[in-house]
């Protein structure tokens, strides 16, 4: 693989990242889990109840408002009544029924937005619209009533009075026709006993005022078949007007469902169907013309006459069904009952059966009103008071005996709903599933935490890795921990700070090679210094440059470290500050900065005078000296040229701290004089494109470069905490290593360094 080419992530990648973003992540489940379970122990509990009613194919009667044709599937009948449960219509009926039970309280604050509030009728209906759901069960005939509301008892209440409204309004329409036939009989019953008290009352009085005792027997004989054809006159007329609040009433229906089609059925003819219609009233008049002669039902001839009207009535019924069917386009097949068209259409021809008899009879009863009305004043009196009271007790009795059967024939229906189960209070709340709730919250904020690591972690180019830099094309010459800011550095940082600036402070801090030399810091800065050593076996460098692509990276501890770890090693070191736009170094030994470099470049100061003893063996520094308007130009000159030679005939290892490569040319300018050039990158700080960018602008210049130091880095992410363990079982005591033992167990926290802190003092 090139060094060029992209390392694959692997397990332990991932991990280090989630680790390197834990409170990201803690923060997501703690504020997602906190949510859930607050959510779920605040939030109103909502409890459901179910209630199942099942849907007959057929009830009692034929022509029902509930009744399913069979041009209809299955499937589209139980929607239909689903349809109908959801209904504005129902919830209306069930909000009437509530407000009148002891659960009127309950069911008005479920409806409440507001304490003061209080909801309007429509409002209560859409409380019953929005929380009921009715769902079929598959392959079934049943549907699963539902209802939810915040209160157990409430609930259960609600659900039965869905199911009973239902039922009741099922039973109803179900009961709608035969209801209305019996109501009709009912109050013709009333009339016709007033009418028949009545003419009883004038009878008993006419023949005591008269003193007429009775009629000769010609005349009631007369009297007596007027009375009989007039009572048919009247019972068929009754039958007729019967049958037209039957016809009524199923036209009702069947104009909700398809209007359109009522003219069309009570309008349609054909020349066959009006031959049929008028040969059906002259066998009618035949039949009453039979009947006045006196002539039997079971004479032959009668007989006769009454299976002609009994074919010319199917005939009509086949034919007027037939120019339905064919001239008929039915456009919504769901919109209205095939059987209840049928019982239309019979009816239609019953109706007009019955009003071609009626017509008959009423011949019949004229001819002997006629014959009766020859008779002598004192006996027409007498026979039209008895002709009208026989006629009235003969209708009594007849609309005495339909209305029972009428009576009983609605009583036995009972719809074609049927409620299976009745719903109970619910013992647990459906809502809101509190352990489902904190699990899914615990679960999603560990899943949004993590993802917003990775998210994270791939929008940020910083360099995290040994491996981004060696893709680059770029040396490492090691890799600085992270200075652990101890109780000691910290009280040294302090000390420091009273004598000169904060940043200056912190930088003097973490001089950890002179103040703990036997740290791991120390260590990998040994290291560090080791690399540089072996970059040329044959020539090392004498002369390094030491910058970074950006400021606040780390370089001037760096440098400053290096160089002690030089010094310590024997090697006479001098450290120059060739940074003159931000100078440090002397702030950081506690010296002064002027009488420096820059004074020596301009011919103000002998080399002497520039270069200064620090308390730490084999260690001089240069300092930046007073701040010159033309940096670039004082680093490039000859004069600095012949500076440099003259401190390589006295020192070893000189370092060189530098402005950043990126930011000005002063670093670039100098590394042309110099043997190196090492370029500070901080972990999580510096990016990938300003490291290629810093890379790019010294080789445009042709420095030469020994690599990268990669500075700040975490100790735990990146070895993990047996870093330290193994250093110091290496490099320390059996009493130290016990220590770090337990430290490991405790994912190494906090760095103590061995050797006693000595904060520097000013020179």
């Amino acid at each position: 693989m090139s060094k060029t080419e992209e390392k694959q992530a692997t397990l332990n990648d991932y991990l280090r990242i989630l680790i390197r973003r834990k409170w990201l992540i803690l923060l997501c489940f703690f504020c997602l889990a906190g949510s859930a379970t607050a959510f779920s122990f605040l939030v109103t509990p909502i409890y459901q109840a179910r209630a199942t009613i099942m849907i007959q194919k057929e009830g009692k009667m034929e022509d029902q408002i509930f009744s399913i044709s069979s041009m209809m599937q299955s499937d589209t009948r139980i929607k239909n009544q689903v349809e109908i449960l959801k209904s504005r219509t129902l919830a209306q009926a069930v909000v009437e029924a509530t407000l009148d039970s002891p659960q009127k309280k309950a069911f008005r604050n479920m409806a409440k937005t507001k304490p003061t509030f209080s909801p309007s009728k429509d409002q209560l209906i859409r409380v019953i619209q929005d929380n009921l759901s009715a769902t079929p069960i598959r392959e079934t005939d049943i549907i699963e009533v539902k209802m939810t509301a915040p209160d157990p008892q409430l609930v259960a209440f609600l659900a039965n009075t869905v199911a009973s409204e239902y039922y009741k309004q099922s039973l109803q329409f179900s009961r709608g026709e035969i209801s209305e036939v019996r109501q009709f009989l009912q109050n013709q019953l009333g009339i016709v006993q007033d009418s028949l008290n009545q003419s009883e009352e004038e009878l008993k009085n006419y023949m005591e005022s008269h003193d007429v005792s009775a009629l000769p027997d010609e005349t009631k004989e007369l009297v007596k078949q007027l009375a009989e054809f007039e009572s048919q006159f009247n019972g068929t007329k009754i039958e007729l007007e019967s049958n037209e609040k039957r016809l009524a009433y199923m036209k009702r229906q069947l104009d909700e469902r398809k209007g359109q089609l009522l003219d069309e059925i009570t309008q349609i003819s054909t020349p066959v169907i009006q031959n049929l219609r008028n040969e059906m009233a002259e066998l009618e008049a035949m039949r009453a013309e039979y009947v006045s002669q006196g002539v039997d039902e079971t004479h032959p001839k009668m007989q006769q006459i009454l299976n002609r009207i009994k074919e010319t009535k199917n005939k009509l019924i086949a034919e007027t069904t037939q120019l339905v069917s064919s001239n008929l386009t039915v456009k919504d097949p769901l919109a209205y009952s095939q059987d209840l068209l049928c019982n239309i259409l019979n009816l239609e021809i019953e109706i007009q059966s019955l009003t071609a008899k009626a017509e008959g009879l009423q011949r019949i009863v004229n001819r002997y009103s006629a014959k009766m009305n020859q008779l002598p004043d004192k006996s027409l009196r007498l026979a039209r008071l008895e002709r009208s009271t026989k006629v009235g007790e003969n209708i009594y009795l007849m609309l005495k005996e339909k209305y029972e059967e009428a009576r009983i024939k609605e009583a036995g229906q009972i719809g074609n709903v049927r409620i299976i189960d009745q719903a109970v209070a619910p013992d647990s709340p459906i809502k809101p599933k509190k352990k489902l709730n904190v699990l899914l919250g615990v679960l999603f904020g560990l899943l949004l935490g993590g993802g917003l690591a990775l998210v994270l972690e791939s929008l940020d180019t910083s360099l995290k890795s040994i491996e981004e830099i060696e893709n680059q094309g770029l040396s490492v010459l090691g890799h600085i921990p992270k200075i652990r800011r101890t109780k000691r550095i910290k009280k040294s940082e302090k000390e420091q700070t009273q004598v000169q600036d904060k940043e200056a402070g912190k930088i003097a801090s973490n001089l950890i090679t002179h103040f703990a030399p036997k740290s791991p810091v120390s260590e990998a800065y040994r290291t560090f210094r080791t690399n540089i050593q072996f970059t040329n076996l044959d020539s090392p460098p004498q002369t390094i440059l030491v910058t970074s692509p950006g400021p606040g990276e780390g370089k001037s501890t760096t440098v400053a470290n290096l160089a002690i770890t030089f010094s310590q090693m024997g090697t006479k070191t001098l450290l120059l500050d060739t940074d003159f736009r931000r100078p440090i170094l002397h702030s950081i030994f506690g010296l002064e900065k002027e009488i420096g470099i820059t004074n020596y470049l301009v011919g103000k100061a002998p080399l002497e005078m520039v270069i200064k003893k620090t308390q730490i063996p084999n260690l001089d520094i240069v300092t930046c000296g007073v701040i010159p308007p033309n940096p670039s130009e004082l680093l490039a000159s000859e004069k600095m040229k012949s500076f440099l030679e003259q401190l390589k005939a006295e020192y070893q290892m000189i370092l060189f701290d530098s402005p950043p490569v990126i930011a000005v040319t002063d670093a670039a300018v100098l590394s042309l004089l110099l043997d190196g050039v090492v370029l500070v990158a901080c972990a999580r700080q510096t990016s990938r494109e300003a490291l290629a960018r810093a890379k790019t602008l010294l080789e445009n210049v042709k420095a030469k470069m020994l690599g990268v130091v990669l500075n700040k880095v975490e100790a735990k992410s990146t070895y993990g905490s047996y870093y330290y363990y193994y250093y110091y079982h290496y490099y320390g005591d059996r009493e130290e290593t016990k220590k770090l033992k337990r430290r490991v167990k405790r994912s190494a926290k906090t760095v103590e360094p061995i050797s006693e802190w000595q904060p520097v003092q000013p020179i």
